[in-house]
């Protein structure tokens, strides 16, 4: 059946490289193969580009519900935005924060929170304690590092449950894991924790504004740089097919052989920048990756904004920043536009609850989020004047967010690294990146270095 179904794809004609997904990484590998002479064609399964990057509008603005920001380390997404015309703008973060505990609402300006001078103590050493161990990652390979398959076989929780002793201190580095990671504790590996942390270049910049992870948003949305990156590469002569999700890849002396709804696509190379839980589902995977891939799952995660008619939260003096460690929203940020004249906030649920609230009816979670906002924000956040949410769980094509995740145990007894290259498949997406991984950064790395390894292996 591979033999003939490659016949019919030459007669289709062939390309030198199909990539498989319209992502960022996906958009990036095309373009820099295009740019050296290859002839592209970029196979979408969704009926849009952009990935995890999803923008749209909500009372006359664009607004963003998937990835959004930009972080001061991240020069490979600047540069690529720069050069795409695609302007950006600081995250609002002046002013008062709030934190809830359980019925507890607090205030607080800075990085940690009011939590009490003991509990404070024991946050801070811990989180030091983290960045030390974090430091001592190989970030090419992970396993390699001292005491690597022990880290490897606990829980984030397990490690905690040994190192601190406040149970104040215990749910702020709970709720810091659950944003950033959108799962739990119980779920991570504390290796792979230790290396995601190291690739952003420090667990504490991770869950930082200013001078972290969530410096910048984009003004035009963050999926515009995904937009504009697929008209340019199109214009230099890409072919791209969107509602095209894979199904098959076959791969032989000649070639590789794609099948798609609209038939088979036949290319010397391939590159899957599909996340690894659902490359794993195409039929001809590699065994090594597609084992690999199942055991990635995403986390799991809905993102709410809600527009006002005015930023009420700034003009009494709030950030728009609100922590909670109960109740559904983990985290709220201001979310207005970069005039400010379009009044918003963001919100995040994320781990467990999401899981717990993914077949709400919609009506009811909507009136759910409403009343957490107003007990985060005050009586005025329950009556936005727009609403729209994402429950990246239902995303076909996603299957969660933000990233795939490693569970204890999965790192060491994989039987090869996500970036590895089978043949003439080779692999992108942020999950495979060695810095930034998990954010856009990581996804323009993979991008350019799957197209690096490609052209390499074609001037051999």
């Amino acid at each position: 059946m591979g033999h003939n179904l490659s016949e019919n794809a030459v007669r289709l004609g062939a390309v030198d490289v199909i990539v498989i997904g319209a992502g960022i990484a996906g958009l990036v590998a095309a373009d820099e193969l295009g740019r050296a002479g290859n002839k592209v064609t970029i196979v979408e399964a969704r009926d849009r580009v952009g990935g995890r990057t999803l923008s749209q509008a909500l009372g006359g603005q664009v607004i963003d519900l998937g990835g959004q920001w930009m972080g001061d380390k991240h020069h490979l997404l600047r540069e690529l935005a720069n050069g795409l015309g695609v302007e950006s703008f600081p995250q609002y973060a002046r002013g008062t924060k709030v934190l809830v505990r359980g019925d507890s609402r607090t205030t607080f300006k800075g990085f940690l929170p009011k939590i009490g001078l003991l509990p404070l103590i024991d946050l801070g050493l811990t989180i030091a304690r983290l960045e030390r161990l974090a430091g001592k990652v190989d970030l090419e390979a992970p396993l390699e590092t001292k005491h690597g398959r022990e880290l490897d076989a606990q829980s984030v929780a397990a490690w905690l449950d040994r190192r601190v002793r406040s149970h104040r201190a215990r749910a702020m580095l709970e709720l810091a894991t659950q944003m950033i990671f959108a799962a739990e504790p119980k779920d991570l590996s504390l290796l792979y924790f230790l290396l995601y942390a190291k690739s952003g270049e420090g667990f504490q910049r991770l869950a930082e504004i200013e001078g972290g992870a969530q410096e910048r948003r984009f003004t035009t949305g963050a999926q515009s740089i995904c937009e504009r990156l697929a008209a340019r590469v199109v214009e230099a002569g890409a072919t791209l097919h969107l509602s095209q999700p894979v199904r098959a890849i076959a791969q032989d002396g000649d070639g590789v052989t794609v099948q798609v709804p609209r038939g088979p696509l036949r290319a010397h190379a391939i590159v899957v920048a599909a996340p690894p839980h659902l490359a794993a589902k195409i039929e001809g995977m590699p065994s090594e990756r597609a084992e690999l891939g199942a055991k990635l799952p995403m986390g799991s995660v809905i993102k709410i904004i809600a527009a006002y008619d005015r930023p009420f939260w700034r003009e009494a003096g709030y950030s728009g920043e609100a922590l909670s460690t109960t109740g559904a929203i983990r985290a709220t940020f201001d979310d207005c536009n970069a005039t400010g004249d379009h009044a918003a906030l963001v919100a995040f649920i994320v781990g467990d609850p999401a899981k717990r609230l993914r077949d709400l009816p919609e009506p009811a979670r909507k009136e759910l989020v409403l009343g957490e906002l107003a007990r985060l924000h005050g009586p005025r956040a329950q009556t936005p004047i727009a609403y729209a949410d994402k429950d990246w769980q239902l995303d076909e094509h996603a299957g969660g967010g933000y990233v795939g995740l490693a569970a204890p145990g999965v790192l060491s007894a994989a039987r090869c690294n996500l970036r590895t290259a089978f043949g003439r498949v080779y692999f992108a997406g942020t999950e495979t990146a060695t810095h930034h991984v998990g954010y856009l950064e990581g996804a323009i790395e993979s991008g350019q270095r799957a197209a690096r390894e490609l052209r390499e292996r074609s001037q051999r």
